[in-house]
């Protein structure tokens, strides 16, 4: 399974670039599209429900999701430290292997949690962005940006408040 995770972010990563230096292309994340909120929720889960003017929603979501990553790796770790004594002590039927399918299970149920909170993040923040956009002209930009500038091959990252 991290296997293909790794895969996948590292043919996206070059597909993804590869394309930019193809050709000029503009990346401006700060107009208000579902494309943008999906991906501020993909590259952190919440992220994107603030954006869409939900903060509360994206507090929880974000919550939810960070509780159910360290659940995950505590119940792995806990799983591996379980099996590491049980193949030690050497007993087929001890309590220490049933120590370690209780552990090892409550952390596929975490990691489980932890993707299904990361697809709900993603798939809320775009079509909430959508239903918005069609409801009314939005006019909403991001204190945050980050651009692709092809007249200096370079990406640009800034900041502005308004006084």
């Amino acid at each position: 399974m991290k296997k293909t995770i790794a895969s996948l972010v590292i043919i996206s990563i070059f597909v993804f670039t590869s394309n930019v230096f193809a050709q000029n292309v503009t990346a401006d994340f700060s107009k208000a599209t579902p494309f943008n909120a999906a991906l501020r929720s993909a590259l952190m889960p919440g992220w994107g429900q603030g954006w869409n003017e939900q903060p509360t929603k994206g507090w929880i979501v974000f919550g939810v999701f960070a509780a159910s990553v360290f659940g995950a790796f505590y119940y792995n770790n806990q799983a591996f430290g379980k099996y590491d004594e049980y193949k030690n002590f050497g007993a087929i039927d001890g309590p220490a292997y049933s120590d370690y399918e209780r552990y090892r299970s409550t952390s596929q149920v975490f990691t489980v949690l932890a993707i299904g909170t990361w697809l709900y993040a993603v798939i809320d923040a775009y079509f909430t962005c959508k239903s918005q956009i069609a409801a009314g002209p939005a006019a909403k930009t991001s204190a945050f940006n980050f651009q692709y500038d092809p007249n200096r091959a370079a990406y640009i990252v800034n900041y502005s408040y308004k006084i």
